[in-house]
């Protein structure tokens, strides 16, 4: 269920980076805000979705791709254009992500774990 949830996470995200025309601006850059959300969710999904996959290797992979899908959108959609401040705002979603997991986790030890 967890790689179910995985890919209908990346289908969504492909969905709205490869469209031919970006999605309508419900507020001044609202498209930041999209890419901030898309990648904060697909990063705590893909933590959720690969709980043994070490950290070490699936953050920087995450980090990795930020930029390099931002780059892609472009060359396979040339009416759009590369953004900086989109995979500044891709990144800031993948912060968010890993800060919410390491919080979860140290509160999960904390609380959850036997004495």
């Amino acid at each position: 269920m967890r790689k179910l949830l995985f890919l209908a996470c990346c289908a969504i995200l492909a969905y709205g980076l490869f469209r031919p025309e970006p999605p309508p601006d419900l507020f001044d850059q609202s498209d930041k805000f999209l890419h901030l959300i898309a990648f904060a969710g697909l990063s705590l999904v893909t933590r959720f979705a690969f709980p043994s996959a070490p950290g070490w290797l699936l953050w920087p992979l995450l980090y990795v791709q930020a930029p390099l899908l931002e780059w892609l959108q472009h060359v396979l959609q040339p009416t759009r254009e590369f953004s900086p401040l989109d995979v500044l705002a891709n990144l800031c979603g993948i912060n968010i992500a890993l800060l919410l997991w390491i919080c979860q986790d140290l509160l999960r030890k904390r609380y959850f774990s036997p004495a």
